[in-house]
């Protein structure tokens, strides 16, 4: 029974559904990380400058222990002493406004006296930093002001930096005495965060970049690999038919030839046309063993699952076949000529090789139908043996010659197929090659590559 393959849907590409999911699946995650990270980097980076200002602020305010006037805002020497620090705040560049809360959240001191002795109750990184922990915020300001400590701050100051930080008693004490808050508008401080943030996101889409075309590479490879084993896997198919419909049509011929070979056997006539019926009646005679020594060795080679492989010499073998054709050469005018020498053995099975080189030489001869020169020649090469047909035909186009190895394709009318496409796959279980090599209007030359025999090479 002839087995046939379902293929593959042809718009079904591996390749391409797996590139349009990893490029959604890749960019969602580039995004996703990249905004992560460059929000924990801002973070980061801004916390770092608030623990800056925390230890040169308390460095400040112990040297001269000036921070009790958080907590006792009415003593005058207190807040000499305190004023006296906050200077050295109001002379750096960054700090745009600079409050001081008392424990209750009382504004003590600013560098905005209209904001001196009023509270924000609604201020929550305020009441987090007078808990004792260090808080800073960030942000820009919109055209409402919601804090207190907003108001009448220029709309130029767009992006800010709050640090809020809290006052201990002393460094052993987890007593809160008030909170220092700091507002900046860090312009080099932004710049290094933008630049940090350009050179992550960067980062990101290189490494999206670098892992879509990893993986797209990978699948690509296995995508093409699964069509040549698919494509191969068609062709082993298509070859088993082909040898299974092969062999039933040897068998229901072998007949027919019996028949035709009993009635050359049995003409006769008169004594005048005997001598042309004994050469005619030769030549029938001849085919039909000919024919049938082919269909026994077809049978033979359709019911062998794994043909045994043994040392084979080929040099008698192409003398045997192109005996064997040249009646057939002698009507076409094809002139052939063997390499002299004795060729190397080589590891095969003498009756499927010794069809191989038939089905070759027919095929050199059908391309030369005016006749013409063939070359037969052979070449030890690494352990193999290169066996080499050269006709002086007119040739093949470049897309014939690839699918002449195909199943069932053949430029000959009525040609089955099969014999190039049945070569190729047995030569491969043999660890062996067949190429064609062609031009237009320049003939043709196959190649047959076979391993040798050990200890011949």
């Amino acid at each position: 029974m002839l087995s046939a393959t379902v293929p593959i849907s042809a718009s079904f590409s591996l390749r391409r559904r797996f590139a349009i999911t990893s490029l959604i699946v890749i960019v969602g995650i580039a995004l996703g990380l990249g905004w992560l990270l460059s929000d924990m980097l801002t973070e980061r980076m801004l916390r770092r400058e608030g623990e800056v200002s925390m230890e040169f602020i308390r460095n400040l305010l112990s040297t001269d222990r000036s921070a009790d006037f958080l907590r006792e805002p009415q003593d005058r020497e207190l807040r000499n002493r305190f004023l006296n620090s906050m200077e050295h705040l109001s002379s750096m560049t960054e700090p745009v406004r600079a409050n001081a809360f008392g424990p209750d959240g009382t504004v003590v001191w600013s560098t905005d006296h209209n904001l001196i002795g009023r509270r924000d109750a609604d201020n929550e990184e305020l009441q987090e930093a007078l808990r004792g922990d260090l808080v800073v915020h960030s942000g820009t300001l919109g055209s409402q002001t919601e804090k207190l400590e907003h108001q009448g701050l220029s709309q130029q100051t767009h992006y800010y930096v709050e640090s809020y930080i809290p006052i201990l008693a002393d460094e052993l004490s987890s007593q809160v005495l008030g909170v220092i808050e700091l507002y900046k508008v860090p312009v080099q401080l932004s710049a290094a965060i933008r630049a940090a943030v350009l050179q992550l996101w960067v980062a990101c889409a290189g490494s999206a970049l670098v892992l879509f075309l990893a993986l797209n590479g990978v699948v690509g490879r296995a995508d093409r690999i699964m069509r040549e084993q698919q494509a191969k896997l068609s062709e082993s198919q298509a070859l088993s038919s082909a040898v299974e419909l092969a062999g039933a049509v040897a068998h229901n011929l072998r007949n027919p030839l019996a028949s035709i070979r009993t009635a050359a056997e049995m003409m006769d006539g008169n004594a005048a046309h005997l001598a042309d019926q004994a050469e005619h009646r030769e030549d029938i005679i001849q085919s039909v063993d000919r024919a049938n020594r082919w269909i026994t060795e077809l049978v033979r080679v359709s019911h062998a699952s794994q043909l045994p492989l043994a040392p084979v010499a080929t040099t008698p073998m192409w003398r045997d076949c192109l005996q064997e054709l040249q009646p057939e050469m002698t009507r076409q005018r094809v002139v052939w000529q063997l390499q002299e020498g004795e060729a190397p053995e080589v590891l095969a099975h003498a009756a499927m090789l010794r069809q191989i080189l038939l089905s070759v030489l027919a095929n050199a001869i059908e391309a030369m139908p005016r006749g013409g020169p063939m070359a037969i020649g052979w070449q030890e090469q690494e352990g193999q043996l290169h066996l080499t047909v050269d006709d002086a035909g007119s040739g093949v186009s470049e897309e014939v010659r690839q699918a002449l190895f195909r199943p069932f394709f053949s430029t000959k009318s009525g040609g089955l197929g099969i014999g190039l496409a049945l070569a190729r796959r047995t030569l491969a279980q043999w660890n062996g090659t067949i190429d064609l090599f062609s031009r237009n209007g320049t003939g043709t030359r196959v190649v047959i590559t076979l391993p040798l025999v050990e200890g011949n090479g």
